[in-house]
């Protein structure tokens, strides 16, 4: 199982919180891409602010800080960042409209 885990340790993650985050990106992203699918098809569907290109651009370098320390640190609780944490985090996104 060493090949199993060796990605997850060399980011200084358990099997756990590596999921939550990668699950966490993907619905984030996969919500931008349905929007902007949507929208390509009906212009006259807005893109809310929160999934809006320079959100979604927010979104990933905060989410590529995130984890650059987790590595560096190599000690994180494996509920760090939950699915609940994205939400938290998008909803905060939001706001700012």
């Amino acid at each position: 199982m060493k090949s199993f885990n060796e990605h997850t340790q060399a980011q200084g993650l358990s099997y756990l919180a590596h999921w939550c985050f990668a699950i966490g990106v993907a619905w984030r992203l996969m919500n931008s891409v349905f929007t902007f699918t949507l929208h390509a098809f009906f212009p006259f569907i807005h893109i809310e602010r929160r999934l809006d290109l320079e959100a979604t651009m927010e979104f990933i370098k905060e989410r590529n800080e995130w984890i650059t320390n987790c590595k560096k640190n190599r000690r994180l609780d494996a509920y760090s960042m939950t699915v609940q944490d994205q939400m938290h985090h998008e909803k905060h996104s939001f706001s700012r409209q």
